[in-house]
């Protein structure tokens, strides 16, 4: 066997790999993009889910610390959607929504209690969740901190109140990413998605 060769070749499916990760990165953040204008919503914040270790030291020892470097390989990236408020993010109305647009780009990771699977078992999807306003409280409140964050996601495709807070609910479903390959098949989708979640939370989505 020549080694050289060997590594030569491995390390030039690295530098491959890390291009076609850059692209498919683009084309999710344009897809993003895309949908978030289709739902007239705005940014808000995002939450990556790989903790991105905060300095080297140490980390050779341990045996995930290359999937921990990764940090779109899961993100939620969250919208707010409202009545036009001053303060959006603290004060609610009814009926407003915070969107949560999960990137699962390998769903058998084995994170987030779902169990490890092989590259060909596993998917790649966005699950979009919605967080509603239902009934508005008077002070204020954070829909990061005291919604989202305080909320077990629901089982898909099922309306559930949110753990700690009565006044909202959340219902979300699942997009397979090989579906969205250009603007009309990601609008139908997208439509057909808000028009089964507009009879579940009964509101316009």
């Amino acid at each position: 066997m020549n080694t050289a060769t060997t590594i030569d070749d491995a390390l030039l499916d690295v530098r491959k790999a890390y291009r076609f990760l850059a692209d498919y990165q683009q084309r999710v953040l344009e897809l993003l993009g895309f949908i978030r204008k289709e739902l007239s919503a705005d940014h808000y914040h995002q939450v990556p889910r790989n903790r991105i270790p905060r300095n080297l030291e140490g980390i050779d020892t341990s045996n995930n610390v290359g999937q921990r470097f990764l940090p779109f390989n899961d993100i939620s990236v969250l919208w707010l959607r409202n009545t036009g408020q001053e303060d959006p993010v603290h004060f609610h109305q009814k009926d407003d929504l915070l969107i949560d647009i999960w990137v699962r780009s390998d769903t058998g990771n084995g994170t987030d209690n779902e169990p490890a699977q092989s590259a060909e078992q596993s998917r790649s999807e966005l699950r979009i969740y919605f967080f509603q306003c239902v009934v508005p409280l008077e002070k204020s409140y954070n829909w990061y901190s005291q919604v989202w964050a305080k909320t077990n996601y629901p089982p898909l495709c099922e309306v559930a109140v949110c753990d700690d807070n009565p006044g909202y609910r959340a219902y979300g479903e699942t997009l397979c990413l090989s579906t969205l390959t250009d603007a009309t098949s990601t609008r139908t989708a997208l439509t057909e998605l808000r028009q089964r979640a507009s009879i579940k939370l009964g509101q316009t989505i």
